[in-house]
């Protein structure tokens, strides 16, 4: 038995990881589906169902980490997540599905997306999909357990131990202990002064946002990727390059996010406020992430941009500029982390109810993510070479509405992420139309 499993030797869970707790309990209860993502990887040729169902369940028995779920410490309350030392290897559910062309691709994807994992201790879903001109792998996964580069790592991870001949020793190296932080309070209680006066600052302005619709038959999230090849990739760098300046493509890919929704704010009459914008980036290294594979390693920051400038690209493009320098510069994402750290003990329902009140239940206007380069390092999946890994995460409600970048082999891809209902199909082709034209 692996040493992570004995009682003094527990992850305890950071102040985001607790977050994205907070976000899968308001997620399942207003979608029925908790806070999940799923990573898509398209091939060239379908793989070998039983040898990837084989070495896939030998792989995944390699982590009971993965069938974990969260418990207290006690007299602390620091939650940490419990694996059984007995417990026997998971049963994961891989699916297999038939899929004829993109539609039906995006269609059963969709579905997968969608669907709640059937216990508390299930986090993965693995799903083949395949027909005459497309195959892809899926792994659907809970945002609690992993965040999006660290579940690339673990299908990295898996290629690795295909080609080891199926070493288990692959395992070894990935970190699966945390220690409870259960110090340093003056700092945890600065930091929380600092990202305090953040919120406030924030709150000062309304918040533009899309009315959310939560009927029960409107619960799913719909995505629209749009993948652009290497060559459109290049362009959109170096246009990114000539108006933001170098190595700016995050700021260049926000700014183009605001334009682009910013259309259909305008064409709502919605215009009153400022747009108030979460956007999550992941500055670790690929060896960085391959030691802490599992759980949440985010760096998250705060915007805050009013209407009128958002037509005016330079001024636009200067002011994510600046509100990111500020950030870095005040450690703000550092003192977030601090700061979240303070709100372990609160249950899971009351943390729900106190994330309403600064913003009168107005969470942001959507959320932005750019996860830069792929940290899959293979271009092979088993026997397949992969032509292209994109993301389609469910995004918190409210907003319900999420665009989030990532790039494979020097291809860009951007996914709309939206609750069903909150766009009309002419709003949906009015986003990708402005995306396609301005990037």
């Amino acid at each position: 038995m692996r040493s992570y499993l004995s009682i003094k030797n527990k992850y305890y869970l950071n102040g985001f990881d607790w977050v994205m707790g907070v976000i899968d309990t308001i997620m399942r209860r207003t979608t029925g589906a908790g806070n999940a993502s799923q990573v898509v990887f398209v091939l060239d040729a379908p793989l070998d169902e039983a040898a990837f169902k084989g070495s896939l369940r030998r792989f995944l028995a390699l982590f009971p980490v993965i069938s974990g779920s969260v418990v207290r410490q006690y007299p602390s309350l620091a939650p940490y997540w419990k694996v059984e030392a007995d417990h026997d290897p998971l049963d994961v559910p891989i699916t297999v599905t038939k899929v004829d062309d993109e539609e039906s691709l995006m269609s059963a994807l969709g579905r997968f997306i969608n669907t709640p994992f059937a216990a508390k201790n299930i986090h993965l879903a693995f799903h083949l999909l395949g027909g005459k001109d497309i195959q892809a792998v899926a792994m659907t996964f809970d945002h609690r357990l992993f965040d999006a580069r660290g579940a690339e790592s673990f299908v990295n991870l898996f290629q690795e131990y295909l080609v080891s001949g199926e070493d288990g020793s692959i395992a070894d190296g990935v970190r699966l202990s945390q220690g409870i932080d259960l110090n340093q309070w003056t700092d945890k209680f600065k930091a929380g002064q600092s990202v305090s006066r953040k919120i406030k600052a924030l709150s000062k302005e309304s918040i533009l946002s899309l009315p959310v619709s939560l009927a029960k038959e409107e619960r799913g999230f719909r995505h629209l990727v749009l993948a652009f090849d290497s060559a459109e990739t290049a362009a959109i760098y170096d246009r990114a390059y000539s108006v933001a300046g170098y190595l700016m493509i995050m700021p260049y890919l926000f700014a183009n996010v605001f334009r682009a929704l910013h259309k259909v704010f305008q064409a709502r009459g919605i215009t009153a406020g400022a747009y108030t914008v979460p956007a999550s980036t992941d500055l670790r290294q690929v060896k960085d992430i391959r030691q802490a594979l599992f759980f949440n390693h985010n760096s998250m920051f705060f915007f805050q941009i009013k209407p009128e400038i958002v037509d005016n690209m330079e001024e636009l493009t200067g002011q994510i500029k600046n509100q990111l320098y500020e950030q870095v510069q005040s450690r703000f994402p550092q003192n977030l982390m601090k700061a979240s750290s303070l709100t372990r003990i609160a249950p899971l329902w009351l943390m729900n109810r106190i994330f309403h009140l600064p913003l009168q239940g107005k969470i942001a206007s959507f959320c932005f993510s750019h996860v830069s380069k792929c940290s899959y390092s293979s271009h092979m999946l088993m026997d397949s070479r992969i032509t292209n890994v994109f993301h389609m995460p469910r995004m918190p409600v409210p907003p319900g509405i999420g665009i989030f970048f990532n790039t494979f082999d020097n291809r860009l891809n951007a996914t709309i992420s939206w609750l069903d209902g909150t766009f009309t199909p002419e709003e949906v082709r009015l986003l990708e139309t402005e995306l396609r034209g301005n990037l």
